[in-house]
């Protein structure tokens, strides 16, 4: 019953496409302004995580900086499996779920999509 309240959330919020901030107590979430994105046909935006391995758990809906070591935040798209570099959890709170092997997620269940993160600014995702 909870994994359907959660699938039921995350696609009203991917439906309404409307840009609002999202609050996290956590304040690992962002409120700054979305970027405009250009992103090849077979690559989506998912979110913007931090590129060092140990704080792959701050996750936001835009860029910015890395609240633990300041950082830029980077893009993790879902990408095709020729270009990805990990297995991860389309879900944004679950930026910090990376596997080398197809499968589920463990906290949500929703099955694992090859990402990759986009490390350069110049970079088109």
């Amino acid at each position: 019953m909870r994994y359907l309240f959660i699938l039921t959330i995350v696609l009203f919020l991917f439906a309404c496409g409307k840009d609002q901030a999202h609050h996290d107590h956590s304040q690992k979430i962002h409120g700054m302004p979305k970027e405009d994105v250009t992103k090849p046909s077979d690559e989506r935006l998912i979110y913007y995580t931090c590129p060092m391995e140990t704080h792959k758990e701050v996750h936001s809906a835009r860029p910015g900086q890395c609240p633990e070591c300041g950082m830029e935040l980077v893009a993790g798209v879902i990408t095709t499996e020729d270009k990805m570099e990990y297995y991860g959890c389309p879900m944004l709170t679950h930026s910090y779920v990376r596997s080398d092997t197809a499968g589920t997620c463990a906290d949500c269940g929703m099955e694992l999509k090859p990402m990759r993160l986009v490390k350069e600014k110049k970079e088109s995702i």
